[in-house]
């Protein structure tokens, strides 16, 4: 049976689906009897999905940025203040 280290090595690949059969079956078989790295894996998946969703966020508005921009460029020109 393969240790918590060689699990977390395993986990990505796990989750992306590119762990041959033998590979993954030794996986699962740890999760069976590791709790801590069944942890590891669900905080792993929640990170993948708000990454993912994350990547699908609407951007920030064009009129917006531009304000931020515009805010920021006054920053620079503030009186009393170092470059």
């Amino acid at each position: 049976m393969i240790d918590c280290n060689e699990a977390v090595r395993r986990m990505w690949a796990y989750l992306e689906h590119e762990l041959q059969t033998t590979p993954a079956s030794e996986f699962e078989a740890h999760l069976d009897t590791c709790q801590r790295c069944c942890g590891e894996l669900e905080f792993s998946r929640h990170l993948r999905t708000l990454t993912a969703e994350g990547e699908r966020a609407a951007s920030m508005p064009p009129e917006l940025r531009s304000r931020i921009e515009t805010l920021l460029s006054g920053a620079d020109d503030t009186p009393g203040r170092s470059a």
